[in-house]
């Protein structure tokens, strides 16, 4: 996380005149724009009806991969990052395995994506137990806290804020499991749809706000012992 300009990418903001800001347009590049929306909602969407209407985990996992595909592909044609679009490639092509194998289920499509939680969270995690918040460093790099770590109230705040990127990932994971295990494969697609950009979208929104709250008060608090020392040395 050296670069500002990338961090501001993945939170959902653009770089202004006046600083960092977050508008509709970058809180909507940051998960893809209307493609990343598609990616996310209609192959989880189309795989709960396929599969409600058929009760076939081949014919759900098929239509759910092939638009997953589609949507690959589509990046290729618009020369997006190459990368990402075999990544994506890969982790669809492991999901469909996953279900389709002898012995597998419908709902197996979508375990791969427990472990993306998994890790996310627990990356999140691990920073807040060694005393590096990531948050911390990303209002660092944003808005120049170069001495968040020593300052008392900054810290706990930005490992609060790390605290609700932990909670968003178990969230998903708390109630997604469930669902898996009990093979409820609708409602485990539906949570998918929900949790996923739009979800995601909220949250970005979010960390902005309170990001943003932090700089300023520890702005103000920066002014008010400015001030204190103005008026002492009088």
């Amino acid at each position: 996380m050296s670069n500002p300009e990338n961090v501001a990418k993945r939170l959902g903001l653009e770089k202004s005149d006046n600083g960092y800001q977050l508008s509709r347009t970058s809180l909507l590049d940051s998960v893809g724009g209307y493609l990343g929306i598609a990616e996310s909602v209609l192959p989880a969407m189309s795989f709960s009806i396929a599969f409600a209407v058929s009760r076939s985990a081949t014919w759900a996992v098929s239509i759910a991969a092939g638009l997953s595909l589609l949507f690959i592909s589509t990046r290729l044609i618009q020369r997006k990052n190459l990368t990402q679009a075999l990544v994506g490639a890969a982790a669809v092509g492991f999901a469909a395995y996953l279900a389709l194998r002898d012995g597998g289920e419908a709902a197996d499509y979508f375990v791969p994506g427990f472990f993306t939680n998994a890790a996310y969270g627990s990356a999140f995690l691990v920073s807040v137990l060694i005393r590096r918040p990531i948050m911390g460093y990303a209002c660092q790099l944003l808005f120049g806290l170069e001495a968040w770590r020593q300052v008392p109230e900054l810290y706990r705040r930005l490992r609060f804020v790390t605290f609700v990127w932990i909670g968003f990932f178990a969230l998903r994971l708390s109630i997604q499991l469930p669902l898996y295990f009990s093979n409820q494969v609708e409602l485990l697609a539906a949570s998918r749809v929900i949790m996923g950009a739009p979800a995601y979208a909220g949250l970005l929104a979010l960390t902005w706000v309170l990001l943003r709250r932090i700089a300023q008060a520890n702005n103000d608090r920066l002014d008010l012992e400015n001030g204190s020392g103005d008026t002492n040395g009088r």
